[in-house]
Order: C-alpha cells, then structure tokens, then sequence
C-alpha cells in the first residue's frame, strides 16, 4: 500500500501539476507562477513601454537602412496600396519584404499626427501579446509554475527587451516561430491536425518578414509523426497537403519577388547591392568561423563589436547564465513527437544561420526565444523542489542559474562594452536615457517653418525617411550621389539627377531648399561646413542662402534668384 502511495506521488511530481489540483502544493505553485508573471509584466513596463522616445535617439530610426524601410513601406502601403519607398519622384522597391511593414498599419492608422512612433508601438506590442500568450499557453497544458517561470526568463532576456522597443523585424519573426511551435505542440498533445495545418500557415506567412525563417520548415514534420491510427493513404494525404498549405502560404513572398524583380529568388538586394550577391554566396562553410567567434563571444560575455543591439539597448543578446540553463534543460526533455520535429527545425535553422555570410546576433533571435521552454524545465523542477521544501546542492545551483539568467548577471553593457553588469538593471535605466533625434527634430523644425511653402528638399538625410514624414507635396531626394542607395544598377541618382531635379522645380517654380545636419549632426560654430556647401547643385541665375529661423544643429538654406545687376551705362540728354 505505502509503494502504491509513492508511486502515485511520482507519477503526480513528473506528469502534471494540475493532477494535484485543490492541494496545497498545486496553490502554492499556481501562487509563484502568477507573481513571477506580474513581475514579468512589471517588468517590460518599466524597461519598455514607459519609454518616451522623444527623449531618446530612436526617432532616427536606425539602422539605416532597414528601419527606414519597413516604415516607408507601411506608409506607402497605406496611403498608396504598394509596398515602395521614395526617392525623389520616384517610387522604387524595398530591400525588405513587407510582412512587418503589414503589422505596423493598425498603429499608422491610429497614430495620424505622429506616426514615426508605429514601429516601436507594434514591436512592444508584439511583445506584450508574446508574454501573455506564454503564460495562457502553459496554463492552458496545467503548468502554471511553469507559466510564471516562463514569461520572467523571457522577460528579462536582453534581446526580447532590446528588440521590443526596436524599429526593424527581427522581433515579429521571432513571434512567429513561437507560435508555430506552440500550434504544433498542441496539436500532437491533443490530436488535432487543424492546428499543424495552422502552424504551417503561420510558417509559411512568417516568410514575409523573414525570408530565412524558410529553414524553420521542417517542423511540418510534425504531422508525418502525428499520433493517429489511420491508413497510408490518409496519412500520406495529410502529410502531402500540410506542405501544400506551408507552400500556398508562402507562396505571397516568391509572387511578390516575381512581380518586382522577375524571378521569384530576387529580393531588392539584387536590385540595390547586386555586387554583394556577384562576391559571394550567401550561404557557405567559409562563414563558420565567423559566425562562431560571434557565438562564442556571447558565450563568454567579452564580445566587443557595435551591433545592432546596441541601438536598442545594452547590446547583449543572451547572457551565460542563461545558456547554461538552457543547456541544462535538454537533460530534462523526454524525446517525443514534438521534441523529434522541434528539434530538426531547430538545427536546421542553426546550421543555415551559421553558414550565412551576414554575421549578427538577431538572427538567432528565433533561437534564444526557443530556448526559453529548455530553461523552463530544470527552473520548474529546482522551484518545485524548493516549495516542497526540499533542498540540495543541485537544485540550489539550479536556482542560482534562474535568478542570474534573469538578473542578467555577469554580462556586457555598450559601447566600448563594460563587463560586470546587470542586464536587468540596465534595462530599467535605459528608459531613463536623455536626448533627441537629430534627424527628426531636423525635418520636424523644417516642416514648422516652411509648411505653407512646399517644394524640392535636397537634404543628407535618407531621403526615403523624409517622403514620408514631410507633409505633402514636399519631395525629397539627395543633395549628390553620396547616399546609401547608389550601388543598384537598375537606377541611379547623382549630381547630374540632382541639377536636373533641382532645374525642373525652378522652371515651375517650385521652392527649393537644402536641409543639412553639418559635420555629422554635430554643429561647429553655428556656421555650416563649407564642403556641405561646395556639394549643392549649382544653378546659374541661382545661389543658396541660408535660414536663420532654425534653432537646432540642421541647417536650412534656400535657392534664391540672384537680383538683376544695377545698369551703370551713362545716360546722355539732349539739350534743347
């Protein structure tokens, strides 16, 4: 009878919390888990949505020019129906797919007089919806230590917190891949083949944001390996179309690429950088090294290259606490269905990711969010324990593990990178930041001054970012052919465009003006540098002057007719 009694206790301590449902231990748990997730929630307030980015420097909307984009695509997209950007008067594709342009049109619309703020408000939002919809998922499968666990090691992992309060993708495809993966955990554990069918839609959609994320594809695997006693035929059958709806799903991306670029393996990179895609190929062992000193310096805290992290945040992705922690979660993963299909995806995933020729951290954002379910398992197991009052040295070393992971501690924080820092406390602080984007405070103060008056701006700000924040029918283009979209061979902007930009506006007569941040955004002596100067355009009968209504580090100048030369000839009269 007393064996009877231990065994129902193990089956109860390694099935599921919930069989113990109305004791004091499944209360207690369901206590913890719901604290760690207010925490958790606390949290992301205090390191992302109580940020006011007008006291920040992400209104430039870097990094350039990925950010700027995604939202000039949104805008045209909405305004216009077609994902462009624009140049000028011309309207040219993007280097980016649109999926995350898409995501941002709620926020556009419900943000009229200020819609620089639409990408920050749909990655915190994708944030906060990811948070929440963990913590309903481990709920919902009777885990609700787990829940709690789950949102607080997500929560405090750097790269969640720097890309939600990011302008750029990385984030949003991330998402996709966590729900994807949840649709097909569930639909193993309940045996539902609608919710793989699910998944592989998400998947394939998920290609509009990410086009890499195509390596995440074999987790469709899942339904070959469906629990179901069902004939060949049939199986075969559901195997056959859960790639066809993955296919139908993705196939907008590879139409879209077809439509713009004639070949549905062109993206706008060929038609923006196609020298990159002459030198070398994307994907290729030679890549390995790198990618794996970058690895490894996350590893081990010491990288000390800028990244894309930084302009969000501390500039850490993931912690080694918090790797470690993972790693000590595979010893608790008992290999099912699911893990069998996770797992393929995931390697698959890692090995393409680790041969590509660009090397940055975000790319395995997908990755680090994945990680989270491995650390979950040794975190339940160690708090579990510790509830029941039952301590050792691994459960305490495995705790120590938790509470590091989420403190974020040791770790690096900017640039130059300082090492012994606390990732959480530099998140809190972030928010705390002061100072101002020079660029939108530039065109900001432009479109004050002279909107009753629109025209022509030449400016050494991306003109891409100025179209769509300037008020209509304002077009800006580049000063010259120094800017960052002068390497595609299918279009071209240099002096030569610019004159000849600058000349059709004067025979209308359209204003023009020049809007210049000198000496890189930093001013010297009020005066504007002169090689700004020697680079606008030269219209004879024309010459430049400068505004004197502008009180920030821009400069304004404007192309005036020069006044007619008096007439000094004699004039003789006749005297009668």
């Amino acid at each position: 009878m007393r064996a009877n009694d231990k065994l129902k206790d193990s089956a109860t301590e390694t099935i599921s919390p919930s069989l113990a449902t109305g004791s004091c231990r499944f209360s207690l748990q369901v206590a913890t888990g719901t604290l760690c997730f207010v925490l958790a929630l606390l949290f992301y307030y205090g390191a992302v949505l109580r940020i006011e980015f007008n006291r920040t420097g992400l209104l430039d909307l870097d990094p350039y020019p990925d950010a700027v984009e995604y939202f000039a695509q949104a805008d045209s997209m909405l305004k216009d129906g077609v994902a462009v950007i624009q140049i000028g008067y011309d309207k040219l594709p993007s280097r980016y797919p649109p999926g995350y342009p898409l995501l941002m049109l709620p926020w556009l619309k419900l943000l009229p007089h200020n819609e620089i703020l639409a990408p920050f408000r749909t990655n915190e939002t994708i944030g906060l919806l990811l948070l929440i919809s963990g913590f309903v998922f481990y709920v919902g499968i009777g885990r609700p230590l787990a829940a709690g666990l789950a949102s607080l090691l997500l929560a405090t992992q750097p790269a969640f917190i720097s890309f939600s309060r990011s302008s750029i993708s990385d984030l949003s495809g991330g998402a996709a891949i966590v729900v994807a993966f949840a649709l097909v955990y569930l639909g193993l554990a309940w045996r539902r083949r609608w919710l793989i069918y699910c998944a592989a839609i998400i998947l394939g959609l998920s290609l509009c944001i990410r086009p890499q994320l195509l390596f995440m594809a074999p987790l469709l695997i899942a339904m070959a390996l469906f629990p179901a006693n069902v004939s060949w035929t049939k199986w075969f059958m559901h195997c056959c179309l859960a790639l066809a709806v993955f296919a139908i799903a993705a196939s907008p991306y590879f139409v879209l690429n077809t439509l713009e670029f004639g070949d549905p393996l062109k993206t706008g990179y060929e038609f923006w950088v196609p020298t990159l895609a002459d030198k070398q190929a994307a994907f290729s062992l030679h890549n390995v090294p790198r990618q794996g000193g970058m690895i490894w310096s996350e590893i081990t805290a010491s990288w000390d290259q800028f990244r894309v992290a930084n302009l969000f945040g501390t500039g850490t992705y993931v912690v080694p606490a918090f790797i470690f922690l993972s790693a000590l979660g595979l010893a608790f993963v008992r290999v099912r269905r699911f893990e069998i299909s996770a797992f393929l995806a995931g390697i698959v995933y890692i090995m393409a990711t680790v041969t590509y020729t660009y090397v940055e951290g975000r790319f395995y954002i997908p990755v680090f969010f994945l990680w989270v379910p491995l650390a979950v398992l040794p975190s339940e197991w160690a708090v579990g324990q510790a509830l029941k009052r039952r301590l050792s040295i691994w459960n305490v070393g495995v705790l120590a593990l938790f509470l590091l992971s989420c403190i974020g501690y040791p770790s690096q924080s900017g640039f130059t990178p300082q090492g012994g820092r606390s990732q959480a406390w530099d998140a809190l602080h972030y928010a705390n930041v002061n100072g101002k984007s020079p660029r939108y405070e530039a065109q900001k103060e432009f479109s004050r001054i002279f909107r009753d008056a629109p025209g022509i701006v030449l400016s050494d700000i991306d003109p891409a970012y100025l179209n769509v924040l300037l008020p209509k029918p304002f077009v800006a283009a580049p000063i010259d052919d120094s800017h960052q979209y002068g390497y595609s061979r299918l279009w071209h902007y240099g002096k030569a465009e610019a004159i000849q930009l600058v000349a059709n506006g004067v025979s209308r007569a359209t204003p023009v003006y020049a809007l210049l941040l000198s000496s890189k955004d930093v001013p010297i002596s009020g005066r504007i540098v002169h090689q700004d100067i020697k680079r606008l355009p030269v219209i004879q009968g024309y010459s430049w002057k400068r505004s004197n209504r502008t009180g920030t580090a821009a400069v304004i100048m404007t192309l005036i007719k020069d006044a007619p030369a008096p007439n000094l000839e004699p004039t003789f009269y006749s005297m009668e």
